[in-house]
């Protein structure tokens, strides 16, 4: 009997209000939506933030105003999750769970948890973390483009060997092939990749001046 394949809940990532809204929304691996918030895909997350607004229109429309000092967003309750709305009251602090969604041009949080906290000091010990998650990100991507400039480099000594080579093997008729031809052939580098190349046995020198591969 085939196993059912388990439902993995996401893991709901700490972002601020200011990363929501300026994020964009991508299609992940999986193919759902995702928020790239800062270099981070978000597709639920959790939030720290004050309710500084809530609007109620009848049983259809329940929505919520929080701010985390960075923005404002709006936490938008659907029928699902009608029992939140009376979760916290204007004023209150309290931690947020929800995905992340858009409508059009406005960003909002479609909710799952909403917790008060009568401790505001978390907001202080959130900013520090996301202070010093977006410190890695930047740093993480700086070395992803030193590694990437450092690559092209590489490349292009590669490519210049398989030069040399070839130019070797083309040149040589017999008795080696003539260095002076070789890296005229090859270009400005050639004469530093012929030393290179000899000293890690890809070539040989079969007498003075004359070049042979290693074959």
């Amino acid at each position: 009997m085939l196993q059912e394949k388990q439902y993995r809940r996401e893991v709901a990532k700490k972002a601020s209000i200011a990363g929501i809204l300026s994020g964009e929304f991508l299609e992940s691996e999986d193919g759902t939506t995702a928020l790239n918030a800062n270099g981070v895909q978000i597709k639920r997350v959790n939030i720290l933030a004050t309710i500084v607004n809530k609007t109620e229109i009848g049983e259809a429309y329940k929505s919520m105003v929080a701010d985390d000092g960075t923005g404002q967003i709006k936490l938008q309750v659907f029928d699902d999750a009608q029992q939140l709305f009376g979760k916290a009251e204007v004023g209150d602090f309290a931690l947020i769970i929800g995905k992340p969604r858009a409508y059009g041009s406005e960003r909002y949080i479609a909710p799952e948890l909403i917790k008060v906290l009568k401790d505001t000091k978390w907001a202080e010990a959130r900013k520090l973390e996301l202070k010093t998650q977006q410190a890695q990100t930047a740093a993480a991507n700086e070395n992803a483009t030193k590694d990437k400039k450092t690559q092209l480099p590489d490349d292009m000594v590669s490519k210049g060997k398989v030069e040399v080579y070839q130019a070797v093997k083309e040149l040589d008729k017999g008795r080696g092939a003539d260095m002076t031809e070789v890296a005229a052939k090859c270009g400005n580098n050639a004469e530093a990749l012929i030393k290179e190349m000899t000293k890690a046995g890809d070539l040989f020198e079969v007498s003075p001046g004359r070049l042979k591969v290693l074959e």
